[in-house]
Parts: C-alpha cells; sequence; structure tokens
C-alpha cells in the first residue's frame, strides 16, 4: 500500500514533551502486485515495479518469449493472447502458466492470476518467482496461512530468496508472530543489504517490539537509502521520531518538505525539533504548518504550545480556540479547550 500523507487529528503525539512518546508505528508498505520476478535491489520485496531477471530458461517456447517481451513493454493482452497459444499447445507449459499470471494480474484478475502461479508451481517448481507473487496476492488480501505455505514451498527450492524470506516476514508478521517475523527480515536484509522498503518495515516491526535502539539503526538504514521517494522519506521521518532518533527524523522530514509542504509533515518536524530543544525552529514549523492548513487542529495546538512557553500566553489561547474548533470530540480538541482556558488565565494573571 501506498504511505498517506495525512492524517487525523487524533492521529497525532498529544504531549509536547517529545517526539516519539505516543505515536502509533507506521505500518508496513504492503507488496505491491508484481509485473516481473522481483529484485531487491531497489524495490520492496514482492513489489515488481521493477523488471529483474526473468525465471530459469525452460524452453517456454517463441510464444512466452513474445510474451515476455510484451509485458517488458506493459502490453498485457499481447501477452496474454501468446501465452493462451502457448497453453493450448502445452496446457502443463510452467513458464507459460508463469507469466500468463503476471498478465492476469496486471490486468485486474488477481483470481485468474492466482490459479495459473499455482499451475506454474506444479509444473514448473524451480520457477520460486511464482510462489512469490502468489504468496504476495495472498499478502493483499490478508490470507496469512496461505502466504506462509505457498513461501515455505518456494524457501524449499530456493532457501535464500530474500523476496521469499520478505514475504515470510510479512505474513508472520500478520499473524502475529513478531519474533518469526523479525528474523525472516534479518535472513533478508543480511542478503539484499540497504534496501529502504524492507529496512523502513523491519524498523517499524522493532518499534512495536519495544526495541528503540535496534528499529533506530534499521530505520536510519532506510533513510540512508530512500532516495527522493517522498513518501518513503516522511514514514521514515515519522518512524525515527518514534524511536528517539530526532536528528534523523528531521533530516528525512527535510527532505520530504522539499520534495512537497505539507502541513501534518511540518507538525512532526516541530515536536522533533522540540525535543532536540530547538524551540526556535519549532514554532517556526507549528507557525508555518497553521498557514498551510487553518483547519489542522494540531498545527495550532503544538503553535499554543509554543507560544505559551514562550511566555506569549494570550496568543496560544487563540491557538488553543482554533485547535479546540477544528476537532471539538477529538482528545486533542477537549485538551485544547482545556488549555484556551488555562493560558487565558495565565494571560491574565501576567498581563499578556
Amino acid at each position: 500500500m501506498k504511505t498517506a500523507l495525512g492524517i487525523g487529528s487524533t492521529a497525532l503525539w498529544l504531549t509536547f514533551a517529545a517526539c516519539g512518546g505516543s505515536a502509533p508505528p507506521p505500518q508496513d508498505p504492503a507488496p505491491a502486485s508484481p509485473t516481473l520476478p522481483p529484485s531487491m535491489g531497489g524495490a520492496s520485496p514482492a513489489d515488481s515495479s521493477s523488471a529483474a531477471t526473468s525465471p530459469p530458461s525452460d524452453k517456454g517456447g517463441p510464444e512466452v518469449d513474445r510474451a515476455i517481451a510484451a509485458i517488458k513493454a506493459n502490453d498485457f493482452r499481447s501477452a496474454k493472447a501468446a501465452l493462451e497459444q502457448a497453453l493450448q499447445k502445452n496446457p502443463k507449459n510452467g513458464m507459460a502458466s508463469y507469466y500468463m499470471g503476471v498478465a492476469l494480474e496486471n490486468l485486474g484478475d488477481k483470481g485468474g492470476a492466482e490459479q495459473e502461479y499455482k499451475n506454474a508451481m506444479t509444473n514448473a517448481p524451480d520457477v520460486a518467482e511464482a510462489a512469490i507473487n502468489l504468496g504476495a496476492i495472498y499478502l493483499d488480501g490478508k490470507r496469512w496461512d496461505d502466504a506462509i505455505g505457498v513461501t515455505q514451498k518456494g524457501l524449499a527450492k530456493r532457501p535464500d530468496d530474500p523476496a521469499l524470506h520478505a514475504n515470510m516476514a510479512f505474513a508472520l508478521r500478520g499473524k502475529g508472530d513478531k519474533t518469526g517475523a523479525s528474523a525472516e527480515y534479518e535472513r533478508a536484509i543480511k542478503v539484499v543489504g540497504d534496501n529502504a522498503e524492507l529496512r523502513f518495515a523491519y524498523g517499524t516491526l522493532l518499534l512495536e517490539m519495544d526495541n528503540k535502539p535496534k528499529a533506530a539503526s534499521e530505520l536510519k538504514g532506510a533513510l540512508a537509502a530512500a532516495g527522493s521517494n517522498r513518501a518513503l522519506l516522511a514514514s521514515i521521518g515519522r518512524a525515527l521520531g518514534s524511536a528517539g532518533a530526532f536528528a534523523e527524523c528531521i533530516s528525512a522530514l527535510d527532505k520530504a518538505i522539499t520534495a512537497g509542504d505539507d502541513v501534518e509533515l511540518r507538525v512532526r518536524r516541530g515536536l522533533c525539533r522540540h525535543s532536540l530543544k530547538d524551540e526556535s525552529g519549532a514554532k517556526s514549523d507549528f507557525e508555518a504548518a497553521t498557514k498551510l492548513d487553518p483547519k489542522f487542529g494540531p498545527a495550532h495546538y503544538y503553535y499554543g504550545e509554543s507560544l505559551l512557553a514562550s511566555g506569549n500566553a494570550a496568543q496560544a489561547a487563540k491557538e488553543f480556540d482554533a485547535a479546540a474548533t477544528a476537532a471539538p470530540q477529538s482528545e486533542l480538541g477537549k485538551k485544547a479547550k482545556a488549555q484556551a482556558e488555562a493560558a487565558r488565565k495565565a494571560a491574565k494573571k501576567g498581563g499578556k
């Protein structure tokens, strides 16, 4: 799944003490639907948005060769037509079944793709890519046991394949087996090294396991490998804040905001700056956030906290009022209402 940049007000931290305290850990990016056998060099575990080496040659025939060329050109209908010819000649052509699964999946027929990948696993058992792609379909559908079963079959043929280990990690995590998932992430990362999506996924699991030091290490690795992927940079930045790696949180969000400003990211960067006692930078981010989206309650709330801390209670009360108005029934809105009253009392007492 793609990482969303916008969230509701109640999902932000509700304390001003630190950037990472009570934020929920980000979720895994789900495996994307494959187009060609996945490469772990720069794509997510079951993400085949990048073409990689084809499965072992097994005399698929000229129709399969034409289909592969069509798939590389994103012409999945032509690929399907060529593969239908191949399977008509030989219904047990495992290579044709594999690529038919790829074509059907990209045409939106997941049920048909599932069956073709199963056929490929039966008739060309050495083509582990069929297990990878079938496992990805099961992961998309949260069919954890099915994903585990098919991935185990793939690992029996290719025990060191990082994509299979990554799929197993996702499936075990889905079932709640965090220890088992952790071991599978380790095996995948040992092979592929600095794969940003994979290390991000492992980092967020470690956060769920309350292992912040190791989570921070994995997330820093993800940041180093993330390139210019704005959505991923934003997710890594959020997670780094939760891990207490505030300097790296700021670095990640700097890059994400440079690629496209966003009110929520401004607030989160402000919180990480606050955690490093950069109150001027935090205040600047919170103020900018209120201007980016005047109806985003957390921006007003944290700007109010910043103003209150700097002694401007009267203006802080106005910001708390704006936060309460933006989301009156939320936890943050209720807290903002109480803070507005406290700020007004402070303003009267202090003359500001």
